[in-house]
C-alpha cells in the first residue's frame, strides 16, 4: 500500500484489519488489566461457589500512588536560541513561557488532565498515545469577519464586533488529548508513526456539521468529494467512526461510508506514542508483537494480587464464622430455629442441649504466606519507601533517601517517555503557529510566528521537585557563582530554573538603574510634576521672593512675617526648613542633590535660617493635582 496515494474506502478497511490484527493480543491483555484496576476480576476459579464481593483495592492504589509520586505532570519548556545573538535569545525566552501556557491550557481543556492521564496509561498498560489537534471551530471563529446585520444599529454592531474580536484573540485553538491506547492504531515499530487509525464515536449532529462545513468551502470541495451526512430523527445518537491519517492524507469513515478524503496540509501525523519500558521483545521472531512490549506495572504481579485477595477473603470468612458460628442442639433443630426467629422463650431440657460449634484456629503459616505475597507485589510494583513509609531497620534520613532513590529508578523510563511525548506535541504546536501565521496569546503570554523563525526544536521535561533538595541546589549554585565557577545565566537556567532568563536579566538591570542617584533625581522630578508637588514648590519660591522684597519696599511686618502666620512659617522647630520628601519617602536633598530648574527655589528653601535671612510668609496648602 502506497501511503502517498489518495486512500479509498477499501484501502482504509485493509489498513484497519491489519493494525487490529497486530494489536489484538495486546488489547485482550489490557482488558484483564482493566479488571484488576477496576476490581472486577474473578476471585475464584469457575465452579467454586465462594463469595466474590471482597477484593482489596491494592491494584488500584499501586497505580494511583505511582502516578502521583513518581511522575510529574507540570511541563518545563527549554527552547535553544537559533543563534548566539541577543535577539535570538530574547525570542527563545519569549517562546518558553508561551509554549508552557499553551500546554497547560490545552491539558485543562480536556475532561482529564492530559499529561497525568498519559502517565497513568504508561504505568497501567505500558503504552500511551498523545493526540494533538487544531480546533477547526476556534480557527473559523478567529478568521471569520464580523458582518453587520441588515437592521442592526451601528452602535450595537460595533460593540458586538469589539466583543467578538477581543474574545477571538484569547481563544486557544490547540487541543492535546490522551486517548485510550486501544482506540488508536499505530505501527508499533515506528517511533514517529506514518499512519494512524483512530476508532471513535461521534454524534450524528457533529458529523452533519463536519460535512456541511467542508461543502461550504468555496472552490475546495465538490459534491462528489464529500458525502453529506444527515443527522436524521435522532441527532444526538452516537455513530462509530474511523479516522484515517497519513503524512499526506486525512479521511473519515462513518458506519462503513467514506465521508471525505482531504489533503493533510500539516505534513505530519498528529499522534505520538511510547512504551513504558517494562516489557521486552522476545527471541522468537514469529511472536514479535506489541503485547510483549506493552507491559504495565500490574501485569507481572496479577497472580500474586489474586492470591492475596483470596487470602484476605478466606481470613475474612473465617472471622465471620468465628463471630457468627453456627448453633448446635440435641433438640428439634427446626422447632428451635422457629422459636429463635419469633423471639419466643426457648423450652430446654438441660443447659447443654444448645451450644456454639467450635471453629478451627487459623494456622500461623497462613499469615506468613500473605506476608510473602505482599513482598512479592511490592518488589514487582511500587515500593513503600517511595510513599514515605520507613522500611524496617532504617534509622536515618540518609538510609531512607538511598532506598527511595534506588526504588525510583524503576520509573525513569516511563518518565523519559512521557517527556518525549510532550516534546513531540510542543514541536507540532510550534509548526502549526508558523504555518497558520497567527499570533497566539494564552494566560498573558504571546507567541508570534516571528519568534519561531521556522525552527520547531524544543524540549519538555517533567521534574519531580523536592523543596528541600531544590533549596540546597540553589544555595550550592549561588556559591559557585560567587566563586566564579558558574555563570549567572547557567545558575538561572539550571538551579533557579527560570523559563525567561533574558527577561529576568532585563528586570534585574532595571532595578540596578533605578538605584542610580541621577536616575532617581530625574524620576523624582517627574513624580513631583505629576503629583502637583512642583507647583507647591513654585508657590513657596514666589512667596519667599515676595518676603525678601518686602523690607526693601517698606511693606510687611518686621522680620519678614506676612499674613500673621505662626512663628517660623514653614520652618521646623530647629530653625531648619522641613525637608521635601520624594516618592521613596526620603528627603529630596538626600536623593536628588541640587535639582534642575524649574525647581531651583529649593535652594532657598534649604537655606539656613539666620537673623539676616527674612522669614517667608505662610503659604496655604493646596491639594496635589
Amino acid at each position: 500500500m502506497n501511503l502517498d496515494e489518495k486512500p479509498t474506502l477499501e484501502s482504509i478497511r485493509q489498513m484497519v484489519r491489519h493494525l487490529e490484527g497486530v494489536w489484538s493480543r495486546t488489547h485482550a491483555k489490557w482488558r484483564q488489566v482493566d479488571s484488576f484496576y477496576q476490581q472486577e476480576y474473578k476471585l475464584w476459579p469457575e465452579g467454586l461457589d465462594r463469595p466474590e464481593w471482597l477484593k482489596p483495592a491494592r491494584s488500584r492504589s499501586i497505580v494511583d500512588h505511582a502516578v502521583d509520586h513518581q511522575l510529574a505532570h507540570d511541563p518545563i519548556i527549554s527552547r535553544p536560541p537559533t543563534s548566539d545573538d541577543e535577539d535570538a535569545k530574547i525570542k527563545a525566552d519569549r517562546v518558553e513561557p508561551a509554549l508552557k501556557s499553551i500546554l497547560d491550557e490545552a491539558s485543562l481543556l480536556e475532561p482529564t488532565l492530559t499529561w497525568k492521564q498519559a502517565g497513568k496509561h504508561l504505568l497501567l498498560y505500558g503504552y500511551a498515545v498523545i493526540e494533538d489537534a487544531l480546533d477547526s471551530k476556534v480557527m473559523k471563529t478567529r478568521r471569520n469577519e464580523i458582518r453587520k446585520g441588515r437592521n442592526e444599529p451601528d452602535e450595537e454592531f460595533q460593540q458586538r464586533r469589539r466583543v467578538q474580536t477581543n474574545k477571538s484573540r484569547t481563544m486557544m485553538p490547540f487541543r492535546v488529548r490522551a486517548p485510550h491506547p486501544s482506540r488508536v492504531l499505530l505501527d508499533p515499530s515506528e517511533k514517529q508513526p506514518r499512519i494512524a487509525i483512530k476508532h471513535g464515536r461521534r454524534r450524528s449532529l457533529d458529523l452533519e456539521e463536519i460535512t456541511r462545513s467542508r461543502l461550504s468551502i468555496n472552490g475546495k470541495y465538490r459534491r462528489g468529494e464529500v458525502t453529506e451526512w444527515k443527522a436524521g430523527s435522532d441527532p444526538f445518537s452516537f455513530v462509530m467512526t474511523d479516522e484515517y491519517w497519513t503524512e499526506c492524507w486525512h479521511a473519515l469513515v462513518a458506519e462503513g461510508e467514506l465521508l471525505f478524503v482531504e489533503k493533510n496540509t500539516w505534513g505530519f501525523v498528529p499522534f505520538s506514542h511510547a512504551f513504558a519500558g517494562f516489557g521486552q521483545q522476545v527471541t522468537a521472531i514469529e511472536e514479535d508483537d506489541p503485547s510483549y512490549m506493552a507491559v504495565g506495572i500490574l501485569e507481572p504481579v496479577m497472580p500474586s494480587l489474586r492470591a492475596q485477595a483470596q487470602a484476605v477473603a478466606g481470613r475474612h470468612n473465617a472471622l465471620l464464622d468465628a463471630t457468627f458460628n453456627p448453633v448446635a442442639t440435641t433438640m428439634d433443630a427446626g422447632e428451635l430455629q422457629e422459636q429463635l426467629a419469633r423471639g419466643d422463650i426457648v423450652e430446654m431440657g438441660n443447659r447443654g442441649d444448645v451450644w456454639r460449634m467450635d471453629i478451627p484456629q487459623l494456622p500461623r503459616w497462613l499469615f506468613a504466606s500473605e506476608e510473602w505475597l505482599d513482598r512479592d507485589i511490592e518488589q514487582g510494583t511500587f515500593s513503600k519507601a517511595l510513599s514515605g513509609v520507613r522500611e524496617q531497620g532504617v534509622s536515618t534520613v540518609g538510609q531512607q533517601a538511598i532506598l527511595s532513590t534506588a526504588a525510583g529508578r524503576k520509573f525513569v523510563s516511563p518518565s523519559r517517555q512521557l517527556e518525549h511525548l510532550a516534546t513531540t506535541t510542543a514541536s507540532h504546536i510550534l509548526q502549526w503557529i508558523d504555518v497558520i501565521d497567527m499570533s497566539i496569546t494564552v494566560q498573558g503570554n504571546q507567541i508570534t510566528p516571528s519568534d519561531i523563525q521556522h525552527d520547531y526544536s524544543c524540549k519538555v521535561t517533567f521534574e519531580l521537585v523536592d523543596p528541600v533538595l531544590q533549596m540546597q541546589s540553589r544555595e550550592l549554585g549561588m556559591r559557585e557563582v560567587q566563586q566564579g565557577l558558574k555563570s549567572k545565566e547557567t545558575y538561572w537556567s539550571s538551579d533557579a530554573r527560570l523559563e525567561d532568563a533574558t527577561g529576568e536579566r532585563r528586570r534585574l538591570l532595571q532595578d540596578l538603574i533605578r538605584t542610580d542617584p541621577e536616575v532617581q533625581r530625574v524620576l523624582a522630578a517627574e513624580v513631583m510634576k505629576e503629583s502637583g508637588i512642583l507647583e507647591l514648590v513654585e508657590r513657596q519660591r514666589a512667596s519667599q521672593e515676595e518676603a525678601e522684597a518686602g523690607p526693601q519696599m517698606g511693606g510687611g511686618p518686621p522680620g519678614g512675617m506676612m499674613g500673621g502666620g505662626p512663628p517660623g512659617g514653614m520652618m521646623g522647630g530647629n530653625g531648619q526648613s522641613p525637608p521635601v520628601l520624594g516618592p521613596d519617602g526620603m528627603p529630596l536633598q538626600q536623593t536628588m542633590g541640587t535639582p534642575p530648574s524649574p525647581a531651583g527655589g529649593l535652594r532657598q528653601i534649604r537655606q539656613g535660617l539666620t537673623p539676616s535671612v527674612p522669614r517667608p510668609s505662610r503659604v496655604g496648602q493646596s491639594r496635589a493635582g
